[in-house]
């Protein structure tokens, strides 16, 4: 009875919901009408070579960077610092991201400022780039610190860490350098593990929404867009083509991933020789993955000092390098939008305390036989576009009469925040050490009392960092948070990629300055609060 009561608060407000959501879309595009008006679109596949490309391109280029990255760190006392840095990258919401970077690189941005100069911008083609270059490298350095925290925390597990320690031993003792040990033995083993983060990564790239309308291309934009477009449209036969164009885009994306594994276990096949070669003195590359965390922590500075300088410039005139004057009245604007601001923080914080207590209720009650499959749909969930699941949550909540409604806003913004907890808790959780539980049962402890006593407490850090994470999450909500608030609610994501197309860079700076100083925060606040204390 216990385990029916635990796992059905998780199965009724996010499993079935979900699952529910993937049959609607599937039946919804069932039409061949709605088929052949998707086929015949003119900008079809362009759009969808352009969103394999970017997706592609902006993962293989965040997973190199990364590898790098973790081969330069790994065993050096910079190694224990990897892993906060990384947070602190992940905090950044996207789309805060993306609206600072694309100010910065555009023609009148910080970069011809200051590198270019004269009277009037550049020539230059940077943001809405007909490649999707901009978007490419935007996603890439934002997925970056993501892959560093995955590769980290593989890593960094118990046993893996200590298995991996005896390997490492092994290999200098035989004459190999770090960087040949790092090629030959480390690597390998990441390799086999990164399969859902690096589907995760290339899915989100694919199918982005937010930051391609902020810095994509328009002629044509990437498949997402278009989908979004018909999603949004107000005739049943454009939803119905939107839904098609995610059932497609899904395929597409499932049989690209599926290609590239094949290609990646040829290619492991075929690096056995190298491999399994002899020792090399072959050294770590510490120099290229310094300047790679240079190089980024250098461009996430710039982003959030630009952002900040520019909410308080009403005007900034080329080509000065600082405002000639300084003003509040974007920030007044963004007070004034304070439902926006409120709603976003207040669903953000409910849904991630909610996810929490769904996931450990869960993490208590069930055997740990059972966790793959809320993993498994979990890192599903997270690799499908969201696109497709959206316009199946928006199916599913009409018929329950939910769109344009607290309730049906607060489950789309829960379903994502879910998935998470359950992916960062899975580990840490069941890899407690019983024997806490034990000692206090047998000092006639009750099940709550040892949770919040002994349980709770020795598992602060992955508790507030799911919180943390949840919380970031729920923020940058944008694609179901659209669709289900039917105009009647208006979040952060929404007014900031609104504002992108306005013409005022000082408002559209302020809003994504509100975007992310919440997460920035959160995380701080769970760093701080997970610190050993010793007394």
């Amino acid at each position: 009875m216990t385990r029916i009561a635990g796992a059905l608060p998780l199965l009724a407000l996010w499993a079935v919901p979900l699952l529910a959501a993937l049959v609607m879309a599937i039946a919804a595009a069932a039409s061949s009408a709605a088929w052949t008006a998707l086929l015949v679109h003119p900008q079809l596949w362009p759009a969808l070579g352009l969103s394999l490309w970017t997706g592609t391109a902006a993962t293989c280029l965040a997973f190199i960077c990364a590898l790098i990255i973790s081969a330069g760190v790994y065993r050096s006392p910079a190694w224990p610092w990897l892993q906060p840095l990384a947070a602190t990258g992940m905090a950044l919401p996207h789309l805060a991201f993306a609206i600072g970077f694309g100010i910065l690189i555009m023609p009148s941005g910080l970069v011809a400022r200051l590198g270019v100069g004269g009277d009037t911008p550049p020539n230059w083609i940077t943001t809405q780039d007909p490649l999707g270059l901009s978007l490419t490298i935007a996603l890439a350095l934002k997925e970056i610190p993501f892959l560093v925290a995955m590769i980290w925390s593989l890593l960094a597990q118990g046993d893996t860490a200590a298995h991996l320690e005896g390997q490492w031993r092994a290999a200098r003792s035989l004459g190999h350098g770090a960087g040949s040990t790092w090629l030959r033995v480390v690597q390998p083993q990441i390799m086999r593990r990164m399969t859902w983060p690096l589907l995760i990564v290339f899915s989100y790239g694919a199918s982005v929404v937010d930051m391609a309308l902020v810095m994509g291309p328009t002629q044509p934009p990437p498949l997402a867009v278009i989908i979004w477009n018909d999603l949004n449209h107000g005739t049943a036969a454009n939803n119905a083509r939107g839904i098609a164009g995610a059932i497609l885009l899904t395929l597409a994306i499932g049989s690209l991933a599926a290609l590239s594994l094949l290609a990646l276990r040829a290619l492991g096949v075929a690096a056995r020789p190298l491999l399994s070669a002899g020792p090399s003195p072959r050294p770590a590359p510490r120099f290229i993955a310094a300047a790679s965390v240079g190089a980024a922590v250098l461009i996430y500075s710039a982003v959030l000092m630009l952002l900040t300088l520019l909410s308080f410039a009403p005007r900034w005139p080329y080509p000065a390098i600082l405002p000639p004057a300084l003003s509040l009245s974007s920030w007044q604007m963004l007070l004034t939008s304070s439902p926006a601001l409120w709603l976003s923080l207040g669903l953000a914080a409910a849904s991630s305390i909610m996810a929490l207590v769904l996931v450990v209720l869960w993490f208590e009650t069930q055997p740990r036989s059972r966790d793959r499959w809320l993993l498994v749909l979990a890192a599903a969930s997270l690799a499908l576009p969201q696109v497709l699941i959206a316009a199946g949550q928006y199916d599913v909540l009409l018929r329950l009469g939910l769109t344009g409604d607290i309730i049906g806003l607060f489950l789309v913004h829960l379903a994502p925040v879910i998935a998470y907890a359950a992916i960062v808790l899975a580990a840490p959780y069941r890899s407690f050490d019983q024997r806490y539980i034990a000692a206090a049962r047998s000092l006639s402890a009750g099940p709550w009392r040892r949770w919040r006593l002994v349980k709770g407490p020795l598992l602060r850090v992955p508790l507030l960092t799911a919180a943390a994470v949840g919380f970031s999450v729920s923020m940058v909500q944008f694609v179901p948070a659209q669709l289900i608030a039917a105009g009647r609610f208006e979040t952060l994501p929404m007014a900031a990629v609104t504002l992108t197309s306005g013409g005022s860079r000082s408002l559209s700076a302020a809003f994504a300055l509100a975007l992310a100083l919440p997460p920035l925060l959160v995380f701080l606040a769970a760093a701080i609060a997970g610190r050993t204390r010793w007394r």
